[in-house]
């Protein structure tokens, strides 16, 4: 049986018109600090029992972090920053990890994500990141995490170190996209960790915080709008004039 031109396009119309939607969401919150902290917990862990002082707040780029004194950065999104410190004092081998986190819930029907950061390091100990360095990944809500934690989501992709020493401005990082499926419809913990051992200190800059997650969603009954249907109309009209005037003829 042959199918018309006319037949053949209300077919197209229909799947055109009821193919399943996909979307991408940021499940960040002022992740540019436009609205300060708002959103954000800051909190420590003090691996071994380690020793120092740690600090995040929010400025007006390129501010000052209000610990240490130490001038800012540039905003890459927006006008505000967020600027933390970290020092540590109790000598070898004790860990302090500075963390600047949010819990962040994933939608139902999460198939991949990706997450990205403008970052940049000053001040660190000997112009150096032997002692002390950044970390930025996505972990579980049970403990503060530290700075050597491996990421609950990602594996390598979940993580991302940051160690350059003498940034005069943000420098973007992004990871690559990975499976977050496990954790759809739970809780993570997205956290940027400052970190120093063995008397080591730096100050960090960050903005444009994205953690973008894609969604499946479910394959719908077929529906049309008012428009589709306005269009489905107008072709099933010509279709079937065309076949009266076949037939007449």
């Amino acid at each position: 049986m042959r199918i018309s031109l006319s037949a053949k396009g209300v077919v197209l119309w229909t799947l055109l018109t009821s193919a399943p939607v996909l979307a991408q969401t940021n499940v960040l919150t002022n992740g540019s600090f436009e609205s300060g902290l708002t959103g954000w917990t800051t909190d420590t862990n003090l691996g071994g029992g380690a020793l120092g002082t740690c600090s995040y707040n929010a400025a007006t780029a390129p501010g000052t972090e209000t610990l240490t004194s130490v001038a800012g950065f540039p905003a890459t999104d927006g006008t505000e920053i967020a600027l933390g410190s970290v020092s540590q004092t109790a000598g070898v081998g004790l860990i302090i990890s500075c963390v600047l986190y949010q819990d962040v819930a994933i939608p139902a029907n999460a198939t991949t994500a990706t997450f990205s950061f403008d970052m940049g390091i000053k001040n660190a100990l000997n112009n150096t990141n032997t002692d002390n360095a950044a970390v930025v990944g996505i972990y579980s809500t049970a403990t503060v995490p530290a700075f050597g934690d491996a990421a609950v989501v990602g594996g390598a992709s979940g993580k991302i170190n940051y160690t350059q020493a003498k940034d005069v401005t943000l420098q973007h990082r992004a990871s690559a996209s990975f499976n977050i499926s496990s954790k759809a419809g739970q809780t993570v913990r997205f956290a940027i960790i400052n970190a120093a051992n063995q008397l080591g200190h730096e100050n960090i800059g960050i903005d444009n915080v994205q953690f973008l997650v894609n969604v499946s969603a479910p394959t719908p009954v077929p529906t049309l709008s008012q428009w589709s249907l306005a269009g489905l109309a107008l072709l099933l009209g010509g279709t079937g004039f065309q076949v009266l005037r076949r037939r007449v003829a």
